[in-house]
């Protein structure tokens, strides 16, 4: 729990600075899903770091503020990065933080302007959902947080009064003009029914809302209109690379 606590005071002492922090990764996803905590419990997921998402342009304010409470900046990352990624090191408590300005960009972008004040201290359960799915070499811990995602939050449009909702409208929307983000993400959707059985608790009744928030999304997807430009690349299909490749870090949240 100490990294839990430390994302949370970070984001609480960043706010009172009047810096926008939000937890993104394995963290978030234990905060936004708290009637099946126990459901993690079952994996065995070993907390090591601690992921922010940002705007770039309160940059300045989050290097002196990370500064001022006794981390460490990778100054390399910083530079090569263009200021769109920072890591920080805690010399005593061993925390390595990264935080994430203006998007979230491993396989596809995953815009952050504009979106952090949709919740706190997290970013919403629609980023949350988008930041798992997009990634193209996914692995086990990616499916079962989704699953308890996609079992502790309904389906929800923009504006919708229910709070915390996955927002279907949004999702629809980056889906219906990209199509690289659309097929990795439908192809890592379909599958998530697939490891429903690597929860021992789960009921019959769980499995069901799972795959019908899945089935009713996909189909939200499917139905939609898409741009010409998402159908000319949809012709060429996965014959070119569809995704921006990365490294070994975007299977860690």
């Amino acid at each position: 729990l100490g990294f839990v606590d430390e994302a949370l005071s970070l984001v609480h002492e960043a706010s009172e600075s009047g810096i926008n922090l939000r937890i993104l990764g394995s963290i978030a996803y234990r905060l936004q899903c708290p009637q099946h905590l126990h459901l993690f419990g079952e994996m065995q997921r070993v907390l090591t770091d601690v992921d922010f998402a940002a705007e770039k342009k309160q940059n300045q304010q989050i290097r002196e503020f990370f500064l001022k409470k006794g981390y460490v900046p990778d100054e390399g990352v910083y530079m090569a990065s263009e200021g769109s990624r920072h890591i920080y090191l805690h010399p005593e408590t061993k925390l390595n933080v990264d935080v994430f300005s203006d998007e979230l960009f491993f396989c596809h972008r995953i815009p952050f302007v504009g979106r952090l004040s949709l919740d706190s201290p997290t970013i919403c359960t629609t980023d949350l959902l988008l930041e798992k799915m997009q990634i193209v070499e996914i692995n086990l811990k990616d499916f079962k947080d989704t699953i308890v995602l996609l079992l502790e939050h309904a389906l929800g449009t923009t504006g919708s009064n229910e709070e915390k909702a996955i927002d279907t409208d949004y999702i629809v929307d980056l889906m219906s003009s990209d199509w690289g983000f659309f097929y990795t993400f439908t192809t890592n959707l379909k599958r998530v029914k697939d490891y429903l059985g690597e929860f021992n608790t789960l009921t019959e009744s769980n499995k069901d809302v799972i795959r019908s928030r899945i089935d009713e999304l996909i189909n939200m997807i499917d139905a939609s209109p898409k741009s010409i430009k998402w159908k000319l690349r949809a012709a060429i299909g996965t014959k070119r690379i569809w995704y921006q490749e990365v490294s070994e870090k975007a299977s860690q949240f």
